[in-house]
């Protein structure tokens, strides 16, 4: 039976989303027979798979755990790879530039630094490098304060106080922060909605300390609205970010819209498998909003995921 199989692919997702990929692997058997396929939840290695599979040109597309480098003990020998990685906002911002993709100065924050205001213009985001989820403790402040900032002002609680800081410039999106996210997998778009925080900014003319205690980000969990959304523009060019990154298989690519200028911005990628929303755990208050058929019915995900696959397959399995 096995000589019917001309490739063989592996996709390595999280387990809560084996019910999605089940979907998944029944339309690539459809779509095309001769693709000996197994999805994986969490971890694959070579002593684990059929003796077929390592006769046969293979594509592994790691979601979540891919090997640390070749050497790693988990790797399977002869396969084609396309793996998750986090990079940080530094990282994605030099990549940003060297492929002339739009997007707002940002750096490392350091205490008593100076920014030039023909760089970052008038205000700046203060944004924490590692606890990002939450959307917490993100504040808009004037850029010539930022070299008088002392850790005395900011609230007891802030997350400057556990975490690094970077500083970004600011751009105004509307009456109230929001922005764009799509869900890009294996070079498609396979979901997208705009989140929008329910407060409107801080007053331009507010005191510091209200600044310091005000988050301006539109992914607040417990204070967004969130709504299906489907913006041609913002699609293509997040699939024109995840063209200069094809090696990395699964994006949750943030957009924003300039309210005065209307230029879009790309802020993050999300590129290391945390965003399969769908079923993943870090989604599930975005699912009570949004019920999961309406997220996979929007742009028929399974079928467009299957047919990325396949393609992929074809492309890369040798």
């Amino acid at each position: 039976m096995t000589t019917q199989y001309t490739k063989a692919l592996i996709v390595v997702h999280r387990e809560e989303s084996a019910e999605d990929f089940r979907e998944i692997a029944m339309r690539i058997k459809k779509l095309d027979p001769t693709i000996c396929g197994a999805m994986a939840p969490e971890y694959i290695s070579e002593e684990m798979l059929p003796a077929h599979f390592l006769i046969l040109p293979l594509l592994v597309v790691y979601l979540v755990n891919p090997p640390a480098s070749n050497n790693d003990q988990g790797v399977i020998r002869n396969a084609s790879n396309l793996a998750v990685e986090s990079l940080n906002k530094i990282q994605e911002y030099e990549h940003f530039k060297k492929h002339n993709i739009p997007c707002l100065p940002i750096e490392k924050f350091r205490w008593g630094m100076e920014l030039d205001p023909a760089i970052y213009g008038d205000w700046v985001v203060l944004k924490p490098a590692n606890i990002q989820s939450t959307g917490q403790d993100i504040n808009m402040v004037p850029t010539k304060l930022i070299p008088k900032l002392t850790l005395l002002d900011f609230p007891d609680d802030h997350l400057i106080r556990k975490d690094e800081y970077y500083v970004q410039k600011f751009v105004k999106c509307g009456e109230n922060p929001t922005h764009y996210r799509a869900l890009v997998f294996l070079g498609e778009v396979i979901l997208s909605f705009k989140a929008e925080q329910k407060s409107s900014y801080p007053n331009f003319f507010s005191k510091l300390n209200t600044l310091l205690s005000t988050s301006v980000a539109s992914n607040m969990q417990e204070h967004r609205n969130i709504s299906l959304t489907i913006d041609f523009e913002m699609n293509e060019l997040a699939k024109k970010v995840s063209k200069t990154l094809s090696d990395y298989p699964l994006f949750g690519i943030d957009v924003i819209r300039d309210e005065e200028t209307n230029k879009l911005y790309v802020i993050e990628i999300n590129s290391g498998g945390n965003t399969w929303a769908f079923s993943s755990e870090m989604a599930q208050k975005l699912r009570l909003q949004v019920n999961s058929g309406e997220l996979v019915d929007q742009y028929a995900a399974w079928d467009v995921a299957a047919e990325a696959l396949v393609r992929k397959a074809r492309e890369l399995a040798s």
